[in-house]
């Protein structure tokens, strides 16, 4: 009896360590710039995250230098095709800055690009101004999304999405849940 006891408080504490893995499975990162927190946000199992830092980039179709923010490229592990990308350029403080950056990064998503349809809503519970565009990218046809969602306190986030021709559907959930977990910090 004593070692049935023993074997059925093995098993109960074993399930309680075992409880907490399952129901917090994901990852939380968060997103600073100078020192500052700015946002969080929740990374799937099985996505790849990427961190690139600050630069300066010229666009095909111009001669000057553009600062480039840190951007945070998500990738699921499984899944080709798909490519999830976010930042906040300190330069952009609300919604009516970020419209003309926006439209501007869907030549930098794809080439011979052509915006589909621009929209106001809501994110993650906050303000958002996103943009459905479609172009080649690499030789293969892509559809982009970007998203620009105005956070407290004078910054956005920039949220790009590009999905190339046969990517994995089953991927788009975690999209929108990325998407979605978002938070100002």
């Amino acid at each position: 009896m004593k070692v049935w006891s023993s074997l059925v408080a093995c098993a109960a504490a074993g399930a309680l360590f075992v409880i907490p893995h399952v129901a917090h499975s994901e990852t939380e990162v968060t997103y600073a710039d100078a020192g500052r927190n700015v946002f969080e946000v929740t990374v799937p199992d099985f996505w790849t995250l990427r961190v690139g830092g600050e630069r300066e980039i010229t666009p095909p179709s111009e001669d000057a230098l553009r600062p480039v923010a840190r951007v945070f490229g998500l990738s699921p592990e499984s899944a080709n095709g798909v490519w999830v990308g976010l930042m906040s350029p300190p330069q952009l403080r609300s919604l009516k800055d970020a419209r003309d950056y926006a439209k501007s990064l869907s030549g930098q998503l794809a080439k011979t690009t052509e915006i589909v349809r621009t929209e106001e809503r809501t994110v993650a519970g906050y303000p958002a101004f996103v943009i459905d565009g479609k172009g080649r990218r690499n030789g293969r046809s892509v559809n982009f999304t970007a998203a620009v969602l105005e956070l407290p306190r004078n910054r956005v986030v920039v949220g790009l999405t590009v999905l190339e021709r046969g990517y994995d559907p089953d991927a788009l959930s975690d999209v929108n849940a990325i998407l979605q977990s978002i938070q100002a910090r």
